[in-house]
């Protein structure tokens, strides 16, 4: 019931979804649920503090479903993915956020193992936000869009079977695309 429980209300969070990586090229195993703190700083012309919980749960072999809750001076980012293997290394995932706006998410991520307990990964992360706002202070709301591409390159330090650390930094490639750095741990049950 707890799992039933805990895919419904991924599922219903998938309406709002990626920004932040904190992952592997690799899915979760069915049935597995992962869940992860990360502290990071997003640099934007200065430095911002911002907490991400993340959550995880392995769908069905190869597809699996991610959530990510993010604060930052009272603002909140929400957003949810689903993630597609393409190799047992590399994977594709697309999904939705919402952090002041709407966007939608993609991500290619591919994983190099150095040992049994530590792996590379690197790919594309790609945002198009919809911003929506008056400005030209006519009192309508005019809508543009943002096309955002970071490269994230990170580790994953296995220290047990359970548990994970995961350092990442996300190079933003594109104007307004900010750079982001963080850590933290992932549970998987």
């Amino acid at each position: 019931m707890k799992k039933l429980t805990l895919v419904c209300f991924m599922v219903l969070s998938m309406a709002l979804a990626n920004a932040q990586v904190f992952n592997t090229g690799q899915t979760l195993k069915p049935g597995k649920i992962s869940l992860g703190i990360e502290p990071a700083f997003v640099v934007n012309g200065g430095s911002d503090f911002m907490l991400f919980l993340h959550g995880g749960y392995g769908l069905k072999s190869g597809i699996d479903f991610g959530l990510s809750v993010g604060f930052l001076k009272g603002d909140t980012y929400i957003g949810g993915d689903v993630e597609f293997a393409v190799s047992k290394y590399m994977s594709f995932s697309v999904g939705a956020h919402h952090w002041g706006n709407f966007g939608l998410d993609a991500t290619l991520l591919g994983t190099y193992p150095l040992r049994k307990d530590v792996h590379l990964f690197g790919g594309l992360d790609s945002d198009i936000n919809f911003l929506r706002y008056d400005k030209d202070n006519d009192g309508d709301k005019d809508t543009d869009t943002q096309f955002l591409l970071w490269l994230p390159i990170g580790v994953e330090i296995g220290v047990r079977s359970n548990l994970s650390f995961i350092f990442e930094a996300s190079v933003g490639l594109t104007d307004p695309a900010y750079h982001l750095i963080g850590g933290g741990v992932s549970i998987y049950f």
